[in-house]
């Protein structure tokens, strides 16, 4: 630390440097300054200081002044920062011209029972309510009724992707190897063993019989291996 004597104050120095150093000041830190003191004081309430200080604040307001957007950009439809009184009335009036028509559509709404005489809604996904006796849709199974849906046609998309692949095996099976060979393989067997018009493994076979064959393919290729083995 500096020792005390070397340590200079505000009341060691001279007023002309204190009204010079007083004039680089906002008004908030010279009202806090100037409670200091009673010499800071009468200091800060010089003539010449507050002349300055305004010529400051006049100069720098010319600059932002300069540079701030045009009330056009402030206002609807550009921006919603300056309202306003006509704006905020057309607003309301707005809000209120929506609720109307909106509860003017509500009223003319179907009702359930005549989306369900339509099919538009399942007849499975909605109850009749004990108390009303109206009918209500009950959410929950419409719910599952979708995520079923989707889930039926993830595995149409799928069981599709499936068959272009073993078609495209098939049709370059010299060149595919590994995975690519079994799976060529496990479809032109069930394809060979399929009853059905259409000759899909996938649309004509049960969930039994197509794991009881996919059991008997892998045993095949199991016993070809341990053939191989022990030749």
């Amino acid at each position: 630390m500096y020792p005390i004597e070397t340590v200079s104050s505000l009341n060691t120095l001279p007023d002309e440097l204190l009204l010079h150093i007083l004039g680089h000041l906002d008004y908030p830190f010279l009202l806090a300054l100037s409670r200091v003191s009673h010499r800071v004081r009468s200091i800060s309430l010089d003539r010449v200081l507050h002349l300055q200080l305004l010529h400051n604040s006049s100069v720098h307001l010319s600059v932002f002044l300069s540079r701030r957007p045009p009330l056009r950009s402030l206002q609807p439809p550009a921006s919603a920062i300056y309202l306003t009184r006509t704006h905020v009335a057309a607003r309301r009036l707005h809000f209120r011209l929506l609720s109307a028509t909106l509860n003017r559509s509500l009223s003319r709404r179907p009702s359930i029972s005549s989306l369900v005489n339509a099919r538009i809604l399942p007849k499975d996904c909605c109850r009749r309510d004990r108390s009303s006796g109206e009918i209500i849709v009950t959410y929950f199974k419409l719910s599952e009724r979708r995520h079923r849906l989707d889930f039926e046609k993830f595995r149409e998309g799928m069981q599709d992707w499936l068959e272009k692949k073993a078609r495209a095996i098939k049709k370059h099976k010299s060149h595919v190897g590994g995975v690519g060979i079994l799976v060529w393989r496990f479809t032109k067997r069930n394809r060979g063993t399929d009853s059905s018009p259409t000759g899909s493994f996938t649309r004509a076979c049960s969930n039994t019989h197509h794991v009881s064959s996919l059991r008997r393919f892998w045993e095949d290729v199991g016993a070809e291996g341990s053939s191989l083995r022990n030749r």
